[in-house]
């Protein structure tokens, strides 16, 4: 009689945390730094801080509509919350509130603490049951935004003088990401005597990377378009081989991979304009170059003639004038 009895409590006490683990509500924390509270009200003592996508559950089944939530982090730590820093998981999808919310961060006046939560978690994601396919790239290549970001923001007069170890340690977790850019065009892979004025930077080709891994996709052409922005402009003054040159691995690069992407009419319109700069008038085009200039030339035509024909009647006749004068015996 007493085993049976036993046993009937264990199996209700067992139903009973199934059930109560299945009511838990999650929440999740869209601002770095939100404090964790023993009472609530702000004036309480503050338990800790709370970092950029943490999870925090809740066994209230009821919705509590107020300004404090009381939730429970990983560890078992219970306090209260301002509700405007969460986010109701579960209720809909989550990726869209979370994008705006690191789109928030990266254009206010955030500080490198925020910047480095949210590329901490940017870094932790997986993908599994809450982001798949596209939403999981899309986070995946902000996660380098975030990063260029952050460096910016380590390096702005603020906080240079502190942050030194901090670069460092960037750089040398993130070096296939990360790398160091010169005023004269140069990139190299420590900060240790580096030309003044030089700058840490997400590298291009990481850009470059996930773009040319999804042609003709979303994230692919997001990826593009950041590659070209990220791609510094070589400063070419009026010689045209190193217009084309630079083209090449900037605009028409991202022609080439997303010849219908939603940038494709801004870059082929600046293209062809930087084009018409130099074919507009013959007598002013001066093809003085120290670049190869029947290389140069061969492979913009070739490339251009991979685009749609479209693009082949914006920038031929363009690059006709500009091959004829270099190209002259």
């Amino acid at each position: 009689m007493y085993l049976r009895r036993l046993v009937y409590l264990i199996l209700i006490a067992t139903c009973t945390f199934s059930i109560s683990a299945q009511g838990r509500k999650q929440y999740i924390v869209l601002d770095p730094g939100t404090e964790l509270y023993l009472f609530p009200e702000k004036k309480s003592e503050v338990l800790r801080k709370l970092s950029f996508g943490e999870i925090l559950s809740s066994e209230n089944q009821k919705e509590a509509d107020s300004k404090f939530q009381l939730l429970t982090d990983k560890d078992g730590l219970t306090g209260w919350v301002d509700s405007r820093a969460l986010f109701r998981m579960g209720s809909k999808g989550s990726y869209p509130v979370i994008t705006k919310a690191i789109e928030k961060l990266l254009y206010q006046d955030s500080g490198p603490n925020e910047l480095e939560s949210v590329f901490t978690y940017l870094t932790k994601i997986e993908e599994g049951p809450i982001f798949q396919g596209n939403e999981y790239l899309f986070l995946k290549i902000r996660r380098l935004v975030v990063l260029q970001r952050y460096s910016e923001v380590l390096q702005s007069p603020e906080y240079r003088s502190k942050s030194r170890q901090k670069l460092e340690d960037l750089l040398k977790n993130n070096p296939t990401e990360l790398a160091v850019y010169s005023k004269t065009g140069n990139w190299t892979d420590t900060l240790s005597n580096a030309p003044e004025g030089s700058k840490l930077k997400v590298r291009p080709e990481t850009f470059w990377k996930v773009a040319e891994a999804y042609p003709n996709s979303k994230p692919g052409d997001f990826a593009a378009y950041l590659a070209v922005k990220y791609t510094p402009e070589i400063r070419c003054g009026r010689d045209p081989i190193c217009v084309l040159q630079d083209e090449e691995n900037r605009r028409l690069k991202y022609l080439l991979l997303q010849p219908n992407g939603n940038y494709a009419p801004i870059f082929s319109t600046h293209l062809e304009k930087r084009l018409l700069h130099f074919s507009k008038d013959k007598e002013t085009l001066v093809c003085d170059t120290k670049l190869p200039k029947e290389s140069g030339l061969k492979n913009f035509r070739n490339k251009v003639q991979e685009l749609p024909s479209r693009y082949g009647k914006k920038f031929y006749s363009k690059l006709k004038v500009i091959e004829e004068e270099c190209l002259k015996k």
